[in-house]
């Protein structure tokens, strides 16, 4: 098993990376524990012991091994929420935040992730006359950091 201890830079920050890398794909909830064992997409048997409070980020490159190891995010059900009203963004973060999730916004478009197919319609229903169009799909989901707060 090959351990790994520490993230040694990320794709995404313009990183230089080998195209000869593997590949270790995991849930945004994996992305946030200090210790797991998991295998590459090359067969790899990897131990990940970070340091308490380090996570995990799309794109990091683990290094240790003959061939980098890239963290790839699978993608997951999300609700997109887009406001008719912009003014109308306490209100959505209050119904939202009342449901214990975190939350993205990109382009004046808010996201959340959604445990089953069947709470579009409970939003839906939440966010009724207030003008919001609501749909679900399935994507990388990266929380707003910063405020170092719980979700609501």
């Amino acid at each position: 098993m090959l351990r790994i201890t520490s993230i040694s830079g990320n794709i995404h920050d313009g990183r230089p990376h080998d195209a000869d890398s593997e590949h270790l794909c995991m849930s945004r909830i994996e992305l946030e524990k200090s210790r797991l064992r998991r295998e590459t997409d090359g067969g790899t048997d990897v131990g990940l012991s970070l340091d308490p409070g380090m996570t995990l980020r799309d794109g990091d490159i683990l290094a240790g091994g003959n061939r980098p190891i890239i963290i790839r995010q699978l993608a997951e059900r999300v609700i997109s929420v887009k406001l008719d009203d912009p003014g109308m963004r306490v209100l959505a973060g209050h119904i939202i935040g009342n449901r214990h999730r975190p939350i993205a916004v990109e382009n004046d478009v808010i996201y959340f992730p959604a445990q089953a197919d069947s709470e579009l319609e409970v939003f839906e229903k939440l966010f009724a006359g207030i003008g919001a169009t609501l749909s679900m799909e399935k994507r990388v989901f990266t929380p707003h950091t910063g405020a170092e707060i719980h979700e609501h």
